[in-house]
């Protein structure tokens, strides 16, 4: 029989929530379920204490009231096989799939579309966030032809990588300074065979020494991005063209104005949930 687990819900709104995932992964929390502005999270049923701790942290650390955060005990089910039944592909423009490699042989109706597994792990990008997949849409949209070298820039998973070259190009850099989303990213792009396309790099941009990509790529904080658009535009060729996101939508005027400082004509702003997404052209 198995044994008893708990389930805690963490509410979370536009203000806290990069604070509470960046607790949860210190804390060492990897597998997160969001769903309807909620976090779930399990613990094995010897791990109470540490559901207690980590839930003062958030309290004290995000200013959430007790109501906000719950614990909750359940019986009879193996706590990691019931989140994992949560995790279902995500189909984006009707034209990539993403999918936990335990969905591989459940997928439906792939004829035709760009197919690529990621199973949920610390580093961010698993195709379920709004963030992912504002930016997924606007490559989808966007890339063509002409385009065949792209940047990677805070990779996380390696998804965006690995859509830009099942997207057609030829060769990707992908970077992030977190050693996590390295080895994660690392064995995501071999289970997608795209090893022999992307360079992965534990690195800041400015240490890259490539330039003149076709593309680049960003899912980072507003802040990060702002302090590295010139880092940016160094590395993108004239006309070259930018994706980036993870920025919130009250954030959208700080940055239409960042852009246009740097040379760049904004070709399209999206928006998914309370977050944001822009396609920038370098001029």
């Amino acid at each position: 029989m198995n044994k008893l687990y708990y389930e805690m819900q963490i509410a979370y709104n536009k203000k806290n929530y990069d604070t509470i995932y960046n607790k949860l992964y210190f804390a060492g929390i990897t597998e997160i379920l969001e769903e309807n502005g909620t976090l779930k999270i399990y613990f094995p049923e010897n791990e109470l204490a540490n559901a207690e701790k980590i839930k003062s942290e958030l309290m004290q650390s995000c200013k959430s009231s007790p109501k906000d955060i719950n614990i909750n005990k359940f019986d009879n089910k193996n706590w990691n096989k019931e989140w994992e039944k949560t995790i279902e592909p995500v189909q984006i423009n009707n034209k990539i799939i993403i999918y936990p490699s335990w969905k591989k042989h459940s997928l439906k109706n792939t004829k035709g579309k760009i197919l690529i597994e990621i199973d949920p792990k610390m580093s961010f990008g698993t195709g379920h966030n709004e963030t992912t997949q504002l930016i997924l849409e606007l490559m989808c949209d966007y890339i063509t032809t002409n385009d065949k070298t792209m940047l990677d820039y805070g990779c996380g998973t390696g998804i965006l990588a690995i859509a830009g070259i099942k997207l057609g190009l030829n060769k990707a850099i992908a970077i992030d300074i977190d050693s996590d989303a390295i080895e994660n990213a690392e064995e995501n792009i071999k289970n997608n065979n795209c090893e022999n396309s992307i360079v992965l790099y534990q690195k800041e941009i400015s240490e890259i020494k490539g330039s003149n990509f076709d593309i680049i790529c960003a899912n980072l904080t507003s802040q990060i991005i702002i302090q590295n658009l010139k880092n940016i535009s160094k590395k993108l060729k004239p006309n070259g063209k930018l994706f980036i996101t993870g920025i919130l939508k009250d954030e959208k005027k700080s940055i239409i104005n960042e852009l246009k400082k740097c040379r760049f004509e904004i070709k399209e702003i999206r928006d998914k949930a309370e977050w944001t997404g822009f396609y920038g052209q370098k001029v």
